[in-house]
């Protein structure tokens, strides 16, 4: 073999192209044709020899004859495309036979390309260039790509058909602990112990001490110098988890937070509408008592004090009636009857000043019930019926409440005019938004069924684990 050098600048980049040919007459003209066109030139008198230099000096392209004694150029190529080590690198075969036959051989073997002889020295040289343009320009996106994969922000890990690890990035030597050379021929199990194989999956992550993390991986199939390897993307989600629970954690004190207000807000009702009932009710049934007196005494020899006092108790009753709507407005009394109760008494409320007909259904008398869960079912059916009188314009409602399963489930619906729910909720209308995180309060949920002329149906389902139940129908 030999090596012929160009004298070139310092720091310039020259490739090397390896021609392989038994005759010397064939190796000359083609080391010429190369020197001319700038480039580092070895030679080679026969397969075998071919084989161990491209181990030795990595040429960035082989221009290899066909046939040869001994080992003929078909084999060559073979044995340069089954190394994953050479199986990159262009190979351009040379031939006397410019046939179809000949043609498709060499591509078959995993030829570049073909060149038939007698060879002009501006298209050998123009297809030397052209396949040294795209071996440098892969080589350099291979670099930029390997790059990638080593400065990535996640852990990248290569393993083989056989699942063993080849290779990882710095990323995932940082992330699980260990050392290149420490994970080589050892599973992917090693590093993620509890994983899916397909698509792209929750998992945990093992560091080498022994610490575990949660993790997201995606697989995909990466065509390689070594075949097909399976890439593995590991990002730690330990932060985001955190994150993820804190705002988990922080909504759930803000819910529990205007659950408290809640409840406060519906002691405070509690309390006024007493106040208002017995103080100022009792006030003002004595002012009548007064009057009707007064009228008595009074009235029968001055007909303008008796008109007089009948306005002023007129006044009265109208207080009266006022200060029971304020009570009944702030704290329904039927509440203190029972949940069932205190729903069935809200329909009939409503359906006097409505002309929709409400019905009301209860697989059960009596539900007993803690006094915190009732106000808040009683305010969601409160504000349902509300909305529907509203916007409806429904002429049938249906009020239904049952026990199953250890929840408890309110459903209200109507046949009304509907709406488009995605709309709503773009909206951001705080009645249907306080009515859900009423129920997201007591650990459930509120569905919202809804379509344009379609109707609406509002379910709400209210765990009762802690709360006893206790049925009488």
């Amino acid at each position: 073999m030999r090596l012929k050098f160009l004298s070139v600048s310092d720091g310039a980049y020259v490739p090397l192209v390896l021609v392989v040919d038994d005759m010397d007459i064939n190796r000359k003209l083609l080391e010429t044709y190369l020197v001319c066109g700038g480039y580092r030139v070895a030679l080679s008198s026969s397969g075998v020899d071919a084989l161990e230099q491209v181990q030795l000096q990595r040429p960035q392209l082989i221009l290899l004859d066909v046939r040869m004694s001994g080992m003929d150029g078909y084999a060559v190529c073979q044995a340069l495309k089954e190394n994953p080590q050479t199986r990159d690198i262009p190979v351009i075969f040379i031939t006397a036979e410019n046939t179809a036959e000949a043609e498709r051989r060499a591509f078959a073997a995993g030829g570049a390309d073909f060149i038939a002889r007698p060879m002009h020295r501006e298209v050998t040289l123009a297809r030397v260039k052209t396949h040294l343009d795209a071996y440098a320009q892969r080589r350099s996106l291979e670099g930029m790509f390997r790059d990638v994969l080593e400065f990535a922000p996640d852990a990248f890990v290569l393993t083989d058909v056989q699942g063993k690890i080849v290779q990882i990035n710095a990323c995932a030597e940082r992330m699980f602990g260990y050392a290149r050379r420490e994970l080589q021929q050892f599973s992917l199990e090693r590093l993620l112990p509890q994983r899916l194989k397909d698509g792209y999956s929750a998992a945990q992550g093992c560091r080498k001490d022994g610490s575990v993390f949660p993790a997201e991986v995606s697989f995909a199939p990466l065509q390689t110098n070594r075949g097909i390897l399976n890439m593995a993307v590991i990002r730690d989600v330990s932060l985001r988890k955190r994150a993820e629970s804190d705002l988990k954690e922080s909504r759930q004190q803000l819910r529990e937070l205007a659950a408290k207000r809640e409840a406060n807000r519906e002691d405070e009702r509690k309390h006024i509408a007493r106040e208002v009932h017995d103080e100022l009710g009792q006030i003002l049934t004595a002012l009548r008592i007064d009057l009707s007196l007064l009228k008595i005494q009074l009235g029968n020899d001055n007909p303008t004090t008796e008109r007089k006092l009948q306005e002023m108790k007129d006044l009265v009753d109208q207080g009266i009636h006022a200060v029971r709507n304020v009570a009944v407005s702030l704290r329904p009394a039927a509440l203190d009857m029972g949940l069932v109760p205190a729903i069935e008494w809200l329909c009939d409320h409503h359906a006097r000043q409505s002309a929709a007909r409400i019905a009301f259904e209860s697989d059960e008398e009596n539900i007993a019930i803690d006094e915190v869960r009732a106000i808040i079912i009683f305010r969601i059916v409160q504000e349902s019926l509300t909305n529907i009188a509203r916007y409806a314009k429904a002429a049938r409602v249906l009020v239904r409440i049952e026990h199953l399963a250890g929840e408890l489930c309110v459903k209200v619906s109507d046949d009304g005019m509907g709406f488009n729910v995605e709309q709503v909720g773009r909206n951001k209308t705080f009645g249907l938004l306080g009515m859900r995180e009423r129920a997201i309060a007591l650990g459930g949920v509120l569905d919202l069924e809804s379509s344009v002329g379609g109707g609406t149906r509002i379910t709400v389902r209210i765990p009762m684990d802690n709360a006893q139940h206790q049925g009488t129908s």
